[in-house]
């Protein structure tokens, strides 16, 4: 009956209308790899058949399309030693680049090569866009390139990346933007681990930080999905403890976890009708077989055992392609880029196709065709059945001999597919995009009338100085997460927790004349008794600072990754020591300070021990600058941008004894003609301070700003003392 009622529809010259949509988020419209496009094009060259245009640069991770724009995360091409990530706005049109938005990294373990790994995110209702840079700085930016506001996640958090440079693609959720990432920070948040983030789109401010995690294997880059299950709007993500997580969406609250692999889950979940479909490609928990294609009850609660399991596969490793699915299959991408279709209902496999030896893209379903780049470089458009594949195109990028290995998943907007290699960009498609229908309103959900189970005290986190003033709000949430109202004053009891500073009855925080950091506390009464929310204070004091240690019980509060220096005796005075541990965190970043702070100096005694045989670095840390003596190396590096070499300049076969102090002085100012100029000495603590420097750097792609810190790797016991911070003389 179904196909005789499209018949008619043709023979009336009704043929269903063309669809077109935006791509907003590195997943799709839905977060799931699909589009509600139809009459996409089933073939095209890269030399010229239906290619609108081409663009000469590309990267690894997936544009995003919304109106006529397209946005691609990406780095500068060219000379490594000036690579800078950049956004890049595009005509999705005529492919006319708009503008370009360049962001220096910094304090970075990743290196050029695997910077821009992240996708953007286009906000549906402002047309804003929200990236995230391997050097963990959140940034939003208008449609026309300004810059809005930005969060520095390793100043402000004690954000750590890692060399192979996963970074997670943030998502916007109402007024969320919501991300994930590694961090060591201070107090609730000290201990190293992955946490979840949910920052206000207009503002930046932090809503919630949740930390359902009890362990970290690995960074990871799992893109979360939001889904409705039953009333309940959950974030579900992959963690990088190889646990799915489920939390209430505006509140950052466990409701509940499933743990299937010893390894960081790196790809995206789907979800329908309270079920989730997962994929890993590393080792599971219950079996020595590799990987797992598995549909998970969605509606538990607390640790899901095996009953949630519908049914599971194991032995297809999709390590870092995130599935997608049609009404009656699951398709999915193996590391070695072979494509494998299976049943939604009973996961029984259907078939299998090789494309290629190497994955890491997604694929991406649209208009009843699934369309695939690999890592060897060729592009797949296929027609997928219960019983096969039907290959309607395949082409290689770049030639045979030097193909454009694509690690990006297809976008699908206005008409068109939108490819990128790690070479260029490809819209494939009509020469004319077809304008998408308008963005949806903004939905604003019913206030619930049950009963308050949750207090979230908003802003989550404040960085002030002495004597400023602070408002706080509380958000009243019932069972669900389902926002209820915003609680009165008269409602709400306020107290502090290890901190100073006054709070008075409407919510207003009077912080402390010193540095000091701990809680905002508010209590409202619900009908089982009090319920509580927090919000977290970092009070910083001017400069100039000195610190001898002398007395020091513990490290500062509102100094970050306080938790891995201690106060200590030696040779009769105080010191600061890092000491070993071969932990998460190792190559720890004590950041102080604020990161708008700019031309001052950064000077401290280091001594270094040798340990097992090795000795660790020390450094100190200046607006984003490093200076680092290496303790198995012998040498010295100032660093802009810690994993890029082409960048560092370096004194080589600089011999500092074992348990010896030094003293580093580390300077930084801006010029007028927008350089800055970096300088840093080292010499003996003993001996006056020489007048020349011993290394310098002026930096023409410099940082402007940033906070001072200090710089230990825990690969053995290394110190500090008379440690100063002051503006520059």
């Amino acid at each position: 009956m179904r196909h005789k009622f499209l018949i008619v529809l043709f023979a009336a010259g009704l043929a269903p209308a063309l669809v077109a949509s935006d791509w907003p988020e590195s997943r799709g419209p839905s977060r799931d790899g699909t589009s509600p496009e139809n009459k996409l094009l089933s073939r095209w060259s890269p030399a010229g058949e239906n290619l609108a245009w081409t663009l000469p640069f590309g990267g690894r991770s997936t544009p995003v399309i919304h109106g006529n724009r397209l946005y691609l995360q990406t780095t500068t091409v060219g000379d490594v030693s000036v690579t800078q990530e950049r956004l890049v706005a595009v005509d999705a049109n005529s492919g006319r680049v708009l503008w370009e938005h360049r962001v220096p990294q910094f304090l970075s373990d990743v290196p050029q090569h695997r910077a821009a790994w992240a996708s953007p995110a286009v906000d549906r209702q402002s047309g804003n866009i929200y990236m995230f840079t391997v050097s963990a700085e959140l940034l939003a930016l208008s449609p026309q390139g300004a810059v809005l506001w930005k969060r520095s996640l390793p100043e402000e958090y004690g954000a750590i990346t890692t060399h192979g440079g996963r970074t997670t693609s943030p998502i916007i959720e109402g007024q969320m933007v919501i991300l994930n990432t590694l961090l060591q920070g201070w107090g609730d948040l000290g201990r190293p681990g992955n946490r979840y983030f949910a920052f206000d789109k207009t503002t930046g401010q932090t809503i919630w930080v949740s930390a359902p995690q009890t362990r970290h294997y690995d960074t990871n880059y799992s893109s979360p999905i939001v889904a409705d299950v039953n009333g309940m709007r959950q974030l579900i993500v992959g963690g990088t403890d190889g646990v799915f997580h489920g939390l209430k969406v505006t509140t950052g609250q466990p409701v509940w976890s499933l743990e299937v692999s010893k390894r960081a889950i790196l790809n995206s979940p789907l979800f329908r009708n309270n079920t989730i479909y997962i994929a890993h490609g590393e080792e599971n928990i219950d079996t020595t077989e590799m990987g797992m294609l598995a549909a998970v009850d969605a509606t538990g609660t607390g640790a899901l055992t095996g009953a949630a399991i519908k049914w599971k596969t194991h032995g297809f490793l999709s390590t870092f392609a995130s599935p997608v699915m049609d009404g009656s299959r699951l398709y999915g991408m193996d590391n070695g880029a072979i494509l494998a279709a299976v049943d939604l209902t009973t996961g029984k496999a259907l078939w299998k196709k090789t494309l290629g030896t190497l994955q890491k893209g997604s694929p991406t379903l649209a208009d009843g065709k699934l369309y695939i780049g690999t890592e060897n470089g060729k592009f797949y458009i296929l027609r997928p059945s219960a019983t096969g594949v039907e290959v309607l195109d395949e082409d290689v990028l770049g030639t045979a001999g030097s193909p454009e290995p694509i690690l990006a998943s297809p976008a699908v907007a206005n008409g068109r597919v939108y490819v990128t290699s790690m070479e260029r960009v490809y819209a494939i498609g009509p020469k004319q995009a077809t304008a998408a229908s308008a963005s949806p309103a903004a939905a604003t959900p019913a206030a619930s009338s049950a009963p308050v189970a949750a207090v979230q005290v908003f802003p989550y986190e404040a960085l002030l100085n002495p004597g400023d003033k602070q408002a706080f709000v509380v958000r009243l949430f019932d069972a669900n997460g389902v926002f209820i109202r915003q609680a009165k004053a008269g409602d709400v009891q306020w107290t502090t927790d290890q901190l100073a500073g006054t709070i008075g009855a409407d919510g207003a925080f009077v912080a402390p004349g010193g540095g000091a950091a701990g809680y905002v506390k508010a209590a409202v009464i619900g009908a089982a008794g009090p319920i509580t929310g927090q919000a977290r204070v970092r009070v910083i004091p001017p400069l100039p600072w000195s610190y001898d240690f002398d007395g020091l019980k513990a490290t500062p509060a509102w100094w970050t990754s306080n938790m891995k220096a201690l106060p200590r005796e030696l040779d009769g005075s105080g010191v600061l020591v890092r000491p070993r541990d071969d932990t998460v965190g190792r190559r720890t970043k004590l950041m102080m300070g604020r990161p708008e702070w700019s031309d001052y100096t950064v000077e401290a005694d280091v001594r270094g021990l040798v340990m097992r045989r090795q000795r660790g670095d020390v450094g100190l840390i200046n607006q984003r600058y490093v200076l680092m003596m290496f303790g198995n190396n012998q040498k010295i590096e100032l660093q802009p941008w810690q994993a890029a070499n082409e960048m560092t300049v370096s004194v080589e076969k600089f011999t500092w004894p074992v348990d010896t102090w030094y003293r580093m002085k580390l300077r930084v100012e801006n010029r007028a003609d927008g350089t800055t100029l970096v300088q840093g000495k080292v010499w003996p603590r003993d001996r006056a301070e020489p007048a020349a420097w011993t290394i310098k750097k002026v930096d023409r792609i410099p940082h402007r700003s940033g906070a001072p810190g200090l710089y230990g790797d825990g690969i053995s016991d290394v110190f500090f003392d008379n440690f100063k911070v002051y503006r520059n003389q």
